[in-house]
């Protein structure tokens, strides 16, 4: 009988545990900028990039995605209607001047899409080819 006191003990120490932990998660998520880089060099990697923004997004549970390319911030991923708006238009190269627009923003994370020519401090670097 007292091993079923010790599991029910450890159950409720474990179920408050997790509903405390999606609690807390909830009501503070994890604030995402996610930017891609749309130069010419890159317009043949669109698809790709834009499947990655699409299964990155996925998994956004305790998450909030504000999406931008590297000459502008666009809003969060969730009041896009289509991955495609990221990918309208291309122009231009990218460097590290374009991403500075994006300093004074609050992120907890920060991914910059790009093939790889600069690496930005302070990003998550995802390479495409």
């Amino acid at each position: 009988m007292k091993w079923v006191k010790v599991f029910s003990v450890f159950m409720l120490l474990h179920i408050v545990a997790w509903v405390g932990a999606h609690w807390y998660k909830k009501e503070r998520p994890l604030e995402v900028l996610l930017v891609a880089d749309t130069s010419f060099a890159l317009k043949p990697e669109f698809p790709s990039m834009q499947r990655w923004i699409e299964d990155f997004a996925n998994d956004d549970r305790y998450r909030n995605i504000v999406v931008g390319t590297d000459k502008a911030l666009i809003g969060p991923l969730a009041d896009i209607p289509s991955a495609d708006a990221v990918f309208r238009v291309s122009f231009g190269r990218s460097n590290p001047d374009s991403l500075k627009r994006y300093e004074s923003g609050r992120y907890d994370q920060r991914i910059f899409l790009s093939d790889g020519s600069f690496t930005p401090s302070g990003w998550t670097l995802v390479k495409f080819p």
